[in-house]
């Protein structure tokens, strides 16, 4: 309609981490790994709707530890994920929606690094790149739906991509949203990486609720 129409959601992305550190040891983190080591977290997104017009911000930080031997004796990891988005509906039909986006993606790592016969690395990095992509909604019926989004970028980092699929259902004045996301960048020395890792993924599945206000 032409009023604008605000919602934002909290969620729980239960990821496990991984990558290769500069050096070339792989490293891989389970979401219970990660939370034996979580300090503290925040995930949600905030967005504004109106018409064919979308925009919208969601943001992760996590700072965790963990110590997953025996190469890699202390891994510690502060991070920030800033997402914003722009994005217009091209197709409008029956039950499918689809909208392009565009935007860019944030983000911030200070990597803790104590590797066997390796000196410690301890640093930190961060880097802005550009998006672009698409995202759906499926409607099964007037509760159940389909969300689908996939992006691709790059600037900072040598590349940047995520995908998401799941599953909603609606009450009055909220959504539940589960499914699975996948986040990763690869990196060179100049990179958010800053010397200190290659590449970086982060994946699992996700579980929230989008309010409507």
């Amino acid at each position: 309609d032409d009023s604008w129409n605000y919602y934002a959601s909290v969620y729980l992305f239960a990821a496990a981490m991984g990558g290769e550190t500069a050096g070339g040891h792989d490293f891989d983190m389970s979401f219970s790994d990660i939370i034996d080591n979580l300090d503290m977290t925040y995930m949600g997104n905030f967005g504004m709707h109106r018409d064919k017009w979308t925009f919208q911000t969601d943001l992760i930080y996590m700072k965790l530890g963990t110590k997953p031997g025996p190469i890699l004796t202390n891994i510690q990891l502060k991070s920030w994920i800033v997402t914003p988005t722009v994005a217009y509906r091209v197709v409008e039909s029956g039950s499918w929606d689809l909208d392009l986006l565009a935007g860019a993606r944030y983000l911030y790592i200070a990597p803790y690094l104590s590797v066997v016969n390796n000196p410690v690395v301890d640093t930190s990095g961060s880097g802005w790149d550009g998006i672009v992509g698409l995202k759906a909604n499926y409607e099964l019926n007037e509760k159940w739906f389909m969300p689908f989004a996939f992006d691709v970028g790059t600037g900072d980092s040598d590349s940047t991509w995520q995908a998401f699929a799941g599953v909603g259902y609606k009450y009055e004045n909220f959504d539940v949203i589960a499914g699975y996301r996948h986040l990763e960048w690869e990196f060179d020395n100049s990179d958010a990486g800053d010397g200190a890792l290659n590449s970086l993924d982060i994946s699992g599945p996700i579980i929230g609720i989008k309010y409507r206000f």
